[in-house]
């Protein structure tokens, strides 16, 4: 605590200063003036709890002091001493909030008194403030989970229902609103680790955007809907307040592990579509440029070309897989290049896209996993094999590296591939991936030669191999699988014989037919007569490039 003498006479301000026990008070520091001037420069600098002053003095007076106090921010509780017993200047100090007056010459009991009263009545004030403002912040606060929780049920049900009714009486300027809208991010995918252990920097994020949207006035965070998601209904939308958004996303962005963008729509008069402009605003979160990741992007909704899937999923899935198979780096690097390329569908993809892709290659290998399992027995994949997530594709600053990207694709693939290898020897293990190769790749042309360049190994030895392991040759195995996929496509009398012959990798459909009479003794049109009039004809179970044993087709 601090305390301020103020006396013209330099006597008086001694004899105050020796007087009193000022530590036992609790007063740790002491100054003097001579002036009301430079008193008044003291206390706008070090705002002293107590104020002693001399009642008359040269230009201002202790009064003057006094009313300069009650019109400015300070709380100094104020003991005078004077020279002149004067009813008036009593009355003066009294009514700007003198504590006591005191006459010259000072007693020492009376002075202590009077300090010590000065002090408990500062100390009585300032708990009353301190209680006082406990009380407004748990009224705010309880207004504040109950604005935010009345909102969240207008998203979940009714827009105008009950909850719009209540949320009225406690922001009754909601009614008037012309125009409101909602900012979104969802910093989840964007954690090296576990969103818990990320909660408290989440948590100085929120808090930042609370004091922002507080302090403009302009709108507040709803209770989250999971883990590092951030939803903020604006009460007020214009192009000032978007630009001191931007702004402050701007300041924040490299300060956390996470990018500090959001996506942002706004709508008409509240409440007309809440839950529609919410969802425009997390489809511009989801628009965002995952390259350069704007700070806020004003957007309404994402297009059916950035939510939809792409078309080639299965074909490139049998692609990338067969690259895997053989372990040939330019082919993997070639496959995943064009797997990426198809998927993200644009130079400057979003990040709803990047997302999807993440969540295709979780879907990818861990279908590869499960049918290395099944297939090959004795297969065994690491659990504690950590999955892609986008910090291991991007760069330091949390923008999209197409570069590592592709890297991690590839470590992947080649993680799996090296624990296929560790199942027997390299030889065994060559040729049956070979095999599993031909049904991924039935329907593409195919050359012996250029088979045992993508497993580097020679092509005599190769098909040496291939007939000792699976008692055919590889035009054989091949020519079965496609005859075994034709009877499937036979069934289905929409489609043409030649294409189907087409379709399942024969150039001729004369050298189809013969094939097809070979292996099955009968020409396709007589097996589709057949199959159509549900005669005793076994289709086989499954279609080439899911789980198929090579040994059964044969048969």
């Amino acid at each position: 605590m601090k305390a301020l003498i103020v006396d013209d006479e330099a006597h008086v301000i001694k004899a105050v200063r020796l007087l009193v026990p000022w530590e036992s008070l609790g007063i740790t520091q002491l100054f003097e003036a001579s002036s009301p001037q430079e008193a008044i420069r003291l206390m706008e600098e070090w705002q002293p709890e107590i104020l002693i002053t001399d009642i008359v003095m040269q230009d201002l007076s202790g009064i003057d002091l006094m009313s300069y106090i009650n019109h400015s921010a300070l709380r100094s509780k104020v003991v005078v001493i004077s020279g002149y017993d004067n009813f008036e200047y009593v009355r003066g100090s009294l009514q700007n909030g003198g504590v006591d007056y005191l006459l010259k010459p000072l007693d020492q009991e009376q002075l202590i008194a009077a300090v010590k009263k000065a002090v408990d009545a500062w100390n009585q004030e300032t708990a009353l403030l301190s209680t006082v403002q406990s009380h407004r912040e748990q009224i705010d606060s309880m207004t504040s989970l109950c604005r935010e929780n009345l909102l969240s049920r207008m998203l979940a049900g009714e827009p105008e229902g009950q909850p719009y009714r209540e949320l009225l009486q406690l922001c009754p300027e909601l009614g008037n609103q012309t125009a409101f809208g909602f900012a979104y991010c969802n910093l989840e995918p964007f954690l090296p680790q576990a969103p818990e252990e990320h909660a408290e920097e989440i948590s100085r994020f929120s808090a930042a955007l609370a004091e922002f949207f507080a302090k403009n006035n302009s709108g507040f965070l709803l209770p989250a809907a999971s883990t590092g998601e951030i939803r903020i209904f604006l009460s007020r939308v214009d192009t000032d307040l978007t630009e001191a958004l931007t702004a402050l996303l701007t300041s924040l962005d490299g300060k956390f592990s996470f990018p500090t963008t959001m996506g942002f729509a706004s709508s008409g008069a509240f409440p007309k579509k809440l839950s529609e402009t919410l969802y425009g605003a997390r489809t511009a979160y989801g628009a965002i440029d995952a390259l350069t990741m704007t700070p806020l992007l004003c957007r309404d909704a994402l297009s059916p070309a950035d939510l939809a899937s792409s078309p080639s999923a299965e074909a490139d899935g049998r692609m990338l897989l067969s690259a895997l198979l053989t372990g040939n780096e330019a082919l993997v690097d070639q496959s995943a290049a064009l797997w990426l390329e198809h998927r993200l569908g644009s130079p400057s993809p979003s990040l709803s896209a990047v997302f999807r892709v993440i969540e295709e290659e979780h879907a990818l290998f861990s279908g590869w996993v499960e049918l290395f399992s099944r297939r090959h027995e004795g297969f065994f994949h690491q659990n504690s094999y950590r999955l892609l997530r986008f910090p291991d594709i991007s760069t330091p600053h949390m923008r999209l590296s197409m570069e590592r990207f592709l890297q991690r694709i590839h470590m992947d693939i080649f993680f799996l591939y090296q624990e296929l290898k560790n199942l027997r020897s390299p030889e065994a293990d060559m040729i049956y991936q070979v095999a599993h190769y031909l049904e991924l790749n039935y329907s593409q042309p195919f050359s012996q030669f250029a088979c045992a360049q993508m497993f580097f190994v020679n092509k005599e030895y190769l098909c040496r191999k291939f007939k000792q392991t699976f008692g055919v040759s590889m035009v054989t195995y091949l020519n079965n699988l496609r005859i075994t996929q034709a009877r499937y496509l036979l069934a289905d009398p929409g489609i043409r014989i030649r294409q189907i012959a087409h379709d399942v990798g024969f150039e001729d459909e004369k050298y189809f037919s013969r094939q097809f009479k070979k292996v099955t003794g009968m020409t396709p049109a007589e097996y589709r007569v057949l199959a159509l009039s549900e005669a005793a004809v076994h289709l086989p179970e499954g279609k080439p490039g899911t789980e198929w044993d090579p040994v059964r087709i044969l048969k």
